[in-house]
């Protein structure tokens, strides 16, 4: 039983009135609920017209009607493509364009953007989300003209979901998450995270970074567990309160908070004493703060390293032992972990030779995982690059030691991580080079002591055409996401050059002090 509805609705049998999914504002699903509601909306897409392989996109914050959305489109064996909730108009259009979506579910808050998305596109369907609590909504109204009816299940190979990432060269990429991939990251994540069956999640993350969806949301349905949706998330002191009042035992914090919840775990150990896992994500955060965490956590402690091509996999994590007896690493505040369930890691060179597991000699990571996604959506040679032979080639540089683990020398060669958050250079190169004025650009990211890094661009005006650090930002506003945008203009003659022609972003690094 690989089909992700079917996941659900085993879990409706076996415990129809344990709470599925509720909110820290009064709503509550139960399996039951969540599988009716789920089937209604999934034959209503149906008699809609839509049909089998038929892509769905969702422009949304965390909301439950997206969970039901992510449910109903497995069950009606169509495909879904989640857009960020950050992106501007111009970014969203390239998913809606090259996907071929042919409706799309929205929040309200996004209702004018996406009726200018609609326009000239032929969408089928265009519905609102509403409020959690709004029984009168599109999506309320909508998801009731459904029956009941068990609909057929879709091939385990058939594609789930379009995970869109970015590669070197800025331009987003579909990974494409199938039934069974699906199904084995729920597997191995229940494993990789410690999540035993009727695990309670503490989820306060935006659902449009999808990898937290699948690998967490989804993952909690796979082991019949209750789903906690936060809000408003007010900062790590809401977190550490709801995380008592829920009796949660799994949760995630981002590299920002990791000093706040050291000090707020022991100052409310009451509200901590049923975690099993906290899991430690998005950029990595420095060896003394990882090692006073784990003092204050002790078994809780868990680190990994995984991404959108594991279909929101892990593919490495390190284990109750490493935090509470002791590790073999060669510096176990430094590393991912050692490889997950069924998932084998290799460090490679240029040629694809295997390096020495010495945890100094750095190569490519390559991964061989059964959550591996197919490949992208239209984009052969993306996809004949990425995976070869049954491996990915991750574009991650990093080592492996003696005794297995894996250390991360820089996630992919020029990829910014800003508050968790995924910044391409090249995508705000081609911003920034599009503006009046701008001859040549190079965009490196650069210490932050609360982000972690912070995009910093380079540019070199055009001759005879004036350009200000105040035309670029604006410019910028108008395409990018608040998250991507530089926070820092320097304006050069010439960008640093090799013999070969290729920007030395290191000198460009090297020349910006940290960034406070």
């Amino acid at each position: 039983m690989d089909q992700i509805g079917r996941i659900l609705e085993l879990a409706a049998r076996q415990q129809p009135e344990r709470p599925a999914l509720k909110t820290t504002d009064g709503l509550c699903r139960t399996y039951a609920d969540l599988d009716e509601r789920t089937s209604r909306l999934a034959n209503a897409l149906v008699d809609a017209g839509f049909q089998t392989g038929d892509r769905i996109a969702a422009w949304s914050s965390t909301c439950p009607q997206y969970l039901e959305l992510y449910l109903a489109v497995a069950k009606a064996g169509l495909v879904l493509v989640p857009l960020n909730a950050l992106f501007t108009v111009h970014e969203a259009a390239y998913l809606l364009d090259d996907s071929g979506a042919v409706a799309m579910f929205f929040s309200t808050e996004k209702e004018a953007d996406a009726q200018e998305l609609a326009r000239g596109r032929g969408l089928r369907g265009l519905i609102s989300f509403g409020g959690w609590h709004d029984s009168e909504s599109d999506f309320e109204r909508f998801l009731h003209t459904g029956a009941t009816t068990r609909l057929p299940d879709p091939d385990e190979n058939a594609l789930y979901v379009l995970s869109y990432t970015s590669g070197t060269t800025g331009r987003p990429k579909g990974a494409m998450v199938t039934h069974r991939t699906m199904k084995n990251t729920m597997r191995v994540n229940a494993h990789s995270y410690r999540t035993p069956l009727g695990s309670v999640l503490l989820y306060h993350a935006n659902m449009s970074f999808v990898a937290t969806v699948l690998a967490l949301l989804l993952g909690h349905i796979f082991v019949r567990g209750t789903i906690v949706m936060l809000t408003p998330v007010a900062g790590p002191e809401s977190v550490i309160e709801a995380i008592g009042r829920e009796k949660a035992n799994f949760t995630f914090i981002p590299s920002p908070w990791i000093e706040p919840m050291t000090t707020l775990v022991a100052k409310f150990p009451q509200s901590w004493q049923q975690m099993r896992s906290v899991v430690h994500s998005a950029s990595k955060a420095p060896a003394e703060e990882l090692r006073r965490w784990r003092d204050a956590v002790t078994h809780c402690y868990l680190e990994g390293w995984g991404m959108t091509e594991g279909s929101g996999s892990l593919f490495t994590v390190t284990s109750v032992d490493d935090a509470t007896i002791g590790s073999d690493a060669k510096d176990f505040y430094a590393s991912v972990g050692r490889p997950v369930l069924d998932t084998v890691v290799r460090v490679v060179d240029e040629d694809g030779n295997e390096l020495p597991h010495d945890g100094e000699t750095v190569g490519e990571l390559v991964v061989s995982s059964p959550t591996l996604v197919t490949g992208y959506w239209n984009n052969e040679e993306a996809s004949r690059k990425s995976f070869r032979d049954g491996w990915f080639y991750s574009g991650d540089l990093g080592a492996i030691d003696s005794a297995g683990y894996i250390y991360i020398a820089e996630r992919r060669t020029d990829l910014i991580i800003s508050g968790g958050m995924n910044i391409y250079p090249s995508e705000l190169e081609n911003c920034i080079r599009a503006a009046v004025g701008v001859a040549d650009v190079s965009v490196v990211g650069v210490p932050h002591e609360r982000w972690g890094e912070t995009p910093v661009a380079f540019v070199v005006a055009t001759e005879g055409l004036a350009v200000t650090e105040e035309d670029i930002l604006r410019h910028c506003a108008t395409y990018l996401a608040r998250y991507k945008r530089p926070s820092e203009i320097r304006f050069l003659d010439a960008l640093p050059r090799n013999a070969s022609q290729k920007v030395l972003r290191r000198v460009l690094r090297e020349s910006v002090a940290p960034t406070r």
